[in-house]
């Protein structure tokens, strides 16, 4: 029995706390296998030997949808000209966005899709995994609470000139 290679380690030590067994997530990928193979009939965890229906993309299609983001956020830095941009219209810009969006778990997708509603007054919603949501939700409230707040000091201060 063997563990498909879609999993990769991230997806493996998620697996390992969410069912709390017992191994050693500062393993390599391969020890972490080794170790959890033995678990599979006890924790019910067959779906491991088939492939991983959260991964989405393949290293190659993930590097498309990226280049095409690229695209799209190089448009707006040139100030949505098209004469200079990979597309010839707005139409060809909004089918590129909705071919995009539904892998809002790339920052990169994220960003111009953000960029192109900004500049075009729409209303573009990216499609995040549950993981992505917690993950900036995480991330937003850090950002709010690492925040400096300002503070008003009333006291007498003495200033000499000479």
């Amino acid at each position: 029995m063997r563990i498909h290679e879609t999993f990769t380690k991230k997806d493996l030590v998620k697996i390992i706390q969410d069912n709390k067994i017992n191994i050693n997530i500062k393993l390599t990928r391969y020890d972490i296998i080794k170790e959890l193979i033995k678990y599979i009939d006890k924790y019910e965890l067959n779906y491991l030997t088939q492939e991983n229906q959260n991964k989405k993309l393949t290293v190659k299609e993930k590097t498309e949808i990226i280049v095409k983001a690229q695209q799209i956020i190089s448009l707006h830095k040139n100030g949505y000209n098209y004469q200079y941009g990979c597309y010839k219209d707005k139409e060809n810009l909004l089918k590129e966005c909705d071919h995009i969006k539904k892998y809002g778990d790339i920052s990169s997708v994220r960003r111009a899709i953000k960029f192109v509603n900004n500049f075009h007054g729409l209303n573009i919603q990216c499609d995040l995994s549950n993981d992505m949501v917690d993950k900036l939700d995480h991330k937003e409230t850090l950002k709010k609470n690492s925040t400096p707040k300002i503070t008003f000091v009333y006291k007498k201060c003495i200033v000499n000139f000479d």
